[in-house]
């Protein structure tokens, strides 16, 4: 209230001085000017009669008449000045009354100007709340301030303040509120515009609701509010990203048939759609067309097509299409360099996937874990452990912290390769850097052992993998607990029993590896009739 009086009081203030200030100048002296001037009439005709009375002894003018003309300049002499005096004070008098006149307009003019300016200055400041509130995701008190602005009769009432509403509730992910303050606006004589759509078909689609999105689009094309490229962008993504590419594609049909130029942000969604499937062609087809419409590729752009190749075991296309990249001055990404390793990795192309390596260094991307990775694997699917090891040790030497997946492909391609002593190395190292194993890590540990049927090994990490880690043995680690069991001279046929039934009561699943390695270590006999009485059992 404080603050409201002294917005208000402070341009009054300025008001009246500036009417103060305006107001014609009045000075002491103007109360004087008519004695001032019957003092001089005075003197004037005391000096006049004195000089008569010389001119009428010098000339020898008789009495009477020079008493005439004395009487007649007496009356010219006060008639004039009279009649100026008269003339001043009326004068005065329209100015004094023009100026209380024009106080009292003035004044009829601030007592109707200061409402409105006072709800102008609600207004600002209800709008400028709304917009901290929704910034800082406060639903609550952007819906109050909203309705206290509206209960107001706010002339600053417009689609961006509903918006702002709208948007919060569709962010908070309150659907129903978003649509009842779109009623709203309406009621309130407020039209929705396009990027009042646009945000609610975008929530939609966070949301990963493909069919609420369209029906959006659908309302506000029935509303008559023309979609624009943002809006057909949303859904033609939503229905690539869930991999509806022939809807996506339809869409992006209609969308030039209304006379909507698409943008890059539609075909990369199309490209990255096909791209996820593995389609190369659907992917390179899309690229074609946007080229064709004078769109320039993005890095995403060509990314996505890698990636397509890449999933296509397209080696050679993925590297094409790198190398047109860097030719078009685009500067790849680690996502784009991770895609054409990823590539050389998949089909074991080591040197390719080196070259690259070397390339994404020499042109100042940095390398990640991820990578890294990509490379070692490249390393342990060629069965060169030496490599994959001195990868590790580079990504350490750089400062980049390794994650599980990491350590476990080194210790994966040590395990193909039978080194047991360097994964135990490469797993004390991991511990050391305090990345926590998970059970692929066990598994890939376990499997050199198991297959020589070293059951000692195999059991002692999956006590260190279920007691100190929390880790539930899965079907892959009993497969090979039950292989070291069958392998190993002589059998450990009880052991197999006892850890078949601990893993079924702890929820794994049958399969027939599992099976397969049961029935070697204990008989075909005995294998089935331990799965039937765990299966009775309900494990």
């Amino acid at each position: 209230m404080c603050m409201s009086t002294t917005m208000i009081s402070a341009p009054e203030g300025a008001e009246v001085e500036v009417a103060r200030r305006s107001a014609p100048p009045t000075s002491s002296s103007s109360k004087w000017q008519p004695a001032m001037i019957v003092v001089g009439v005075a003197s004037l005709v005391f000096l006049a009669d004195s000089k008569l009375e010389e001119m009428g002894s010098w000339c020898g003018v008789r009495d009477g008449g020079m008493l005439l003309v004395e009487v007649g300049l007496v009356v010219i002499c006060m008639v004039l000045p009279a009649m100026y005096i008269q003339m001043v004070t009326s004068k005065a008098k329209q100015v004094a009354s023009s100026g209380a006149q024009g106080e009292e307009s003035q004044g009829r003019l601030q007592q109707q100007c200061r409402p409105m300016e006072a709800v102008q200055r609600q207004d600002l400041k209800w709008s400028s709340q709304i917009s901290l509130a929704v910034h800082a995701g406060d639903q609550r008190r952007a819906e109050q301030l909203l309705e206290r602005m509206i209960a107001a009769g706010g002339t600053e009432l417009n689609v961006s303040c509903f918006n702002s509403v709208i948007h919060v509730c569709a962010k908070q992910g309150d659907m129903r509120q978003a649509q009842m303050w779109l009623k709203r606006m309406r009621s309130s004589g407020v039209e929705p515009s396009t990027i009042t759509y646009n945000i609610l078909m975008d929530a939609c689609a966070k949301a990963d609701d493909a069919v609420a999105s369209e029906f959006w689009l659908q309302e506000a094309r029935s509303s008559g509010i023309p979609p624009n490229a943002v809006s057909y962008a949303i859904v033609i993504h939503t229905r690539a990203y869930h991999g509806d590419l022939h809807i996506a594609e339809k869409w992006l049909r209609e969308m030039i048939a209304m006379g909507v130029e698409p943008t890059i942000v539609s075909y990369n969604s199309l490209i990255y759609g096909y791209g996820r499937r593995g389609d190369m062609e659907g992917a390179e087809r899309w690229m074609a067309e946007l080229t064709a419409r004078g769109l320039l590729a993005r890095v995403e752009t060509y990314t996505a097509v890698i990636d397509a190749c890449a999933k296509a075991g397209q080696v050679d296309r993925a590297e094409m299409w790198m190398e047109r990249m860097m030719q078009a001055s685009i500067c790849p990404n680690i996502v784009s360099f991770s895609a054409v390793m990823d590539a050389c990795a998949k089909v074991g192309a080591l040197e390719k996937a080196r070259h690259w390596h070397k390339v994404m260094v020499d042109q100042g991307v940095t390398a990640s874990a991820r990578t890294f990775s990509i490379l070692i694997n490249a390393c342990a699917k060629a069965g060169d452990v030496m490599a994959a090891c001195q990868h590790l040790g580079e990504m350490e030497d750089a400062g980049i912290e390794g994650d599980v997946v990491v350590y476990t492909a080194v210790i994966d391609a040590c395990a193909r390769c039978q080194d047991t002593v360097s994964a135990k190395a490469v797993f004390k190292r991991m511990k050391a850097q305090g990345v926590r194993p998970n059970v692929v890590t066990y598994v890939s540990m376990a499997r050199p052992y198991a297959h020589v049927g070293k059951w000692q090994e195999v059991e002692c990490l999956a006590r260190e993998m279920e007691v100190t880690e929390g880790l539930p043995i899965n079907e892959y680690f009993l497969y090979l607990l039950l292989t070291a069991y069958a392998v190993s001279r002589p059998r450990q046929l009880k052991r197999a029993e006892m850890t078949y039934r601990h893993a079924r009561s702890v929820g794994v699943k049958n399969n027939k590896h599992v099976l397969s390695a049961l029935s070697r270590a204990v008989g075909r006999s005995r294998s089935n009739e331990l799965a039937e009485k765990c299966d009775a059992l309900g494990w």
